[in-house]
């Protein structure tokens, strides 16, 4: 019995270090395969590392900007139409030839504070500029192509339809052809289909291509504004038109155009005629020299003052916005009578009866008599 307890002692003993060895080498095999593994991750990382900077270095030489180099050559015709953006500019540019690339101007863009303040338009270019130099080009409001039209106040339709017609390449009879069509023109109803001083007198500014119906629209509208700016109630619109064209055809200086508003609303209210020559001149307009003759004052016609009392029935000029101002606001005074006594400085005296009036003739032909 004891020799078969040895046996089994033994047997078992050898068990155990079998299992021993066998988690000893399970172990060192583990380590090893750590370090191994250890070792590859690092070759890969340093390997990786190695290749992104090449790639990154051939994309840098490679994705380079195309971009011209100076500020081109032959001209092209750009249009920039409102609300466009930087890169929509930048297709346009692209598209005709004028830019390399897009992103070559957008980068230019991005970098300028003053994009933003591109002005819608027709811009003259060169092709093949240089993308610093192309958006230079739009911010200079001299490369804008304009078609520009400057009426004076006083101006009578016929004047305004010249005027158009030089910038339109149309002909005057096209551009009163054009406003004939009134309710096109946005004409408000108490102007009575009659055109004349609803067109504003002032500088505008048109793209190449407008036609005289969008120029005519654009001057009735700025009529309209002023207007409403001077608190007109759409009612009197044509009355302080009417009285606004009287000031303006009758006023030389700035501080005789409420003086004369005055004199206009005073007359109306006892009744009488207001006998102003600029009216006869406008029945008359061939009449010559400052003064008006007798034949001319017997004109049968309801925009002759001298016949009839009471206002003309319609603007005989265009206003500014003086004229339409002092027919707003008249000065408080009892004058009855105006008379302009230095036809060189547009001096004017005003009288609140017939004999005052008199004397400030007499003042008148003083001069006359002294420029002859």
């Amino acid at each position: 019995m004891t020799d078969l307890f040895e046996a089994e002692t033994a047997t078992t003993t050898t068990l155990d270090l079998r299992r021993l060895q066998r988690n000893k080498r399970r172990a060192t095999r583990r380590k090893w395969t750590l370090v191994v593994s250890s070792v590859a991750i690092v070759i890969f990382a340093l390997g990786a590392s190695t290749a992104y900077n090449f790639v990154g270095t051939f994309k840098s030489t490679t994705s380079e900007v195309a971009d011209y180099e100076g500020e081109g050559q032959g001209q092209t015709q750009i249009i920039v139409n409102s609300g466009e953006t930087g890169s929509d500019i930048a297709t346009t540019l692209h598209d005709a030839g004028v830019i390399a690339s897009r992103q070559a101007f957008l980068q230019e863009w991005n970098a300028n504070s003053d994009s933003q303040s591109i002005v819608p338009g027709y811009y003259v270019m060169q092709r093949e500029m240089k993308a610093e130099y192309a958006l230079q080009s739009l911010l200079d409001p001299d490369n804008r192509e304009l078609r520009t039209i400057t009426v004076p106040e006083g101006s009578s339709l016929a004047v305004f339809y010249e005027r158009i017609a030089a910038i339109t390449g149309t002909t005057a009879d096209e551009v009163k052809a054009a406003a004939q069509d009134t309710g096109a023109l946005g004409l408000p109803a108490e102007a009575g289909g009659n055109l004349e001083g609803w067109l504003f007198p002032a500088h505008y500014e048109f793209n190449p291509g407008v036609t005289p119906t969008e120029v005519l629209t654009r001057m009735v509208a700025t009529t309209v504004q002023k207007l409403d700016a001077a608190g007109v109630a759409e009612k009197d619109r044509e009355r302080i038109l009417t009285v606004a064209s009287l000031i303006e055809k009758e006023a030389r200086l700035d501080e005789d155009r409420p003086l004369i508003a005055s004199v206009i609303y005073n007359r109306v209210a006892q009744k009488m005629p207001l006998g102003l020559d600029s009216t006869i001149k406008y029945i008359a307009p061939d009449s010559t020299g400052a003064f008006v003759t007798a034949e001319e004052k017997a004109i049968d016609s309801p925009y002759n003052t001298y016949m009839n009392t009471g206002l003309p029935p319609a603007p005989i000029s265009s206003a500014g916005e003086a004229s339409i101002l002092a027919a707003m606001a008249p000065s408080e005074t009892d004058y009855l009578f105006f008379v302009t006594v230095n036809l060189e400085t547009g001096e004017t005296k005003y009288a609140t009866d017939y004999p005052g009036h008199q004397k400030n003739v007499k003042v008148l032909n003083a001069w006359i008599k002294a420029n002859s």
